[in-house]
C-alpha cells in the first residue's frame, strides 16, 4: 500500500498558500505628513534690454533680468482615505520662490555709480518663500502592499510678501559711505495668486503607524514680473502676472493616525 505521507504533505502546502494569500497588511486610511525637499525651475522671470539710469553726468544704460534658484520646500499635509484608493488632501506648503539677479552694463559714460550700481544687482540673492494653501485628491494603487505608488492634484492660493519687482543695489555717497540705490520699487509687495500642482510618487511603509514617500511635484504659481523699462529710477515700473512651472522633489514623513486592519486568516 502507497504512504499517504505525500498526499499529506500536498495538502499542508496547498491550504498554507490559502491561508497567506488570504492574510492582508494594514492600511493607512488618515496620516499627518511632514515633507522636507528642494524646487526648482521656473527660468527667466523678467527681462529688459535697455534699461536708463541718470547719473550725475548723463545717462547710462544697463541690461537686466531676474530668474528663479533653487530653494528649500517645506509641506505640512493631512490625507484621509474612507475606501481603498481614492483620498482627500489639505495642505499648508511653504514653496520656495527664490530668485536672483543679473546686471550689464550696455552703455556708459564712465560713471562710478553705474559700475557699483550694476556690479551689486547682479549679486544679489532674494528668499521669495511663499505660503501655498490647498486641497485636493489622491489616487494610490495597491495600498496593502509595503511600497505603493499614487498620483495628486491639489488647487489652492499662493500667498507671498516678497517683491519679484523690486530692484535695487549699493552705490558709494559724498560722504563715502555705501548708500542703498532703487533701480525698480514696489512699495506693496503683498499678492494672492490662484496655485495648481501635479505630482506623484511612491509610499514605503517602515512600521506600524509610519510611512515615508518620495515625490515629485510640478507647481504651477502666478507671480508679478517686469514688463518694461522706466524712464528714470526709483520708480515702481510697469507690471503683470505670468504663469511659472516650478518643480519639487520632497521626502516626507507619514504618521498614520488611522489604519484599517488587515485580515489575519
Amino acid at each position: 500500500m502507497r504512504s499517504p505521507l505525500p498526499l499529506y504533505a500536498a495538502l499542508t502546502t496547498l491550504l498554507s498558500a490559502t491561508a497567506l494569500r488570504a492574510q492582508t497588511a494594514d492600511q493607512a486610511r488618515l496620516m499627518f505628513t511632514v515633507g522636507l525637499g528642494q524646487s526648482s525651475g521656473g527660468g527667466t522671470l523678467w527681462k529688459i534690454g535697455r534699461q536708463p539710469f541718470l547719473t550725475n553726468a548723463a545717462t547710462d544704460t544697463l541690461a537686466l533680468s531676474r530668474s528663479f534658484r533653487r530653494s528649500l520646500d517645506v509641506v505640512l499635509s493631512g490625507t484621509y482615505f474612507p475606501g481603498d484608493h481614492l483620498g482627500f488632501n489639505v495642505e499648508a506648503q511653504l514653496l520656495g520662490l527664490a530668485t536672483e539677479d543679473d546686471c550689464r552694463i550696455v552703455e556708459t559714460q564712465g560713471s562710478r555709480d553705474t559700475q557699483d550700481l550694476c556690479r551689486t544687482i547682479g549679486r544679489a540673492q532674494h528668499g521669495g518663500a511663499s505660503a501655498a494653501l490647498s486641497g485636493g485628491l489622491v489616487y494610490r494603487i495597491a495600498s496593502r502592499q509595503p511600497l505603493h505608488p499614487y498620483g495628486r492634484i491639489n488647487a489652492g492660493l499662493l500667498i507671498t510678501q516678497e517683491s519679484f519687482v523690486k530692484t535695487s543695489g549699493t552705490v558709494v555717497a559724498s560722504t563715502g559711505e555705501p548708500a542703498q540705490l532703487t533701480l525698480y520699487e514696489d512699495r506693496n509687495p503683498s499678492t494672492v495668486q490662484p496655485y495648481l500642482s501635479f505630482g506623484g510618487g511612491v509610499v514605503a511603509v517602515i512600521g506600524k503607524g509610519y510611512q515615508l514617500r518620495f515625490e515629485l511635484r510640478d507647481n504651477w504659481v502666478r507671480v508679478p514680473k517686469v514688463d518694461r523699462a522706466t524712464d528714470i529710477q526709483g520708480v515702481k515700473p510697469p507690471t503683470s502676472t505670468v504663469g511659472k512651472h516650478l518643480l519639487t522633489a520632497t521626502l516626507g514623513f507619514d504618521v498614520v493616525l488611522e489604519r484599517k486592519r488587515g485580515r489575519r486568516y
